[in-house]
């Protein structure tokens, strides 16, 4: 038992609600901590002092004259309702409805590509170029002219220029 789960339990223990297995766990507990136990006092102590309380008769309209003077000194900010739209400030509302038109704006875009809209893409000067230099057999072919790449471009001569000289027969010392 840890003292989060001890101190959870201070109440069922005084009112004698816990389980058996489970009081034994809690007077274990209370036995290897000294702070425990005295937390277990002070709280039974609390307890028996506001049993022992006397209890205060009151008028039946005591709240409803208590709430009135509450009003009337000024004690207590009682909010004006009368600028709210929906609960919200005007501020916040206006950042509300800005918030829901956007996030419509945003799922109709989004339900229109998803249905398979066209939009017009133009082909890029690589697609245009191979389009003459293809060969007859591609001419027979039909594809779709916008997914045609140009051959010509070799990636891998531009990855060979950007690596690094190899130096496995040199030696190097590194100092730490």
């Amino acid at each position: 038992m840890n003292r989060y789960e001890f101190e959870n339990l201070i109440s069922d223990y005084l009112d004698g609600s816990m389980p058996f297995k489970k009081r034994i766990e809690f007077e274990d507990y209370i036995k290897n901590d000294p702070d425990a136990e005295s937390l277990v006092e002070d709280v039974k102590n609390t307890i028996a002092d506001m049993n022992n309380l006397h209890r205060v008769k009151v008028a039946d309209d005591f709240n409803e004259k208590l709430l009135l003077r509450v009003k009337k000194e000024g004690l207590v900010n009682v909010p004006n309702n009368t600028n709210t739209i929906l609960g919200f400030t005007p501020f916040y509302a206006s950042i509300i409805s800005c918030l829901c038109v956007a996030f419509f704006v945003v799922i109709s875009q989004l339900l229109n590509l998803s249905q398979g809209s066209k939009t017009n893409f133009k082909p890029n000067q690589n697609v245009a170029e191979s389009e003459e230099n293809t060969s007859p057999y591609l001419k027979n072919i039909d594809l779709d002219k916008n997914l045609i790449v140009d051959s010509k471009v070799d990636t891998l001569n531009d990855k060979k220029e950007k690596e690094k000289p190899n130096n496995s027969n040199k030696i190097k010392f590194v100092n730490y």
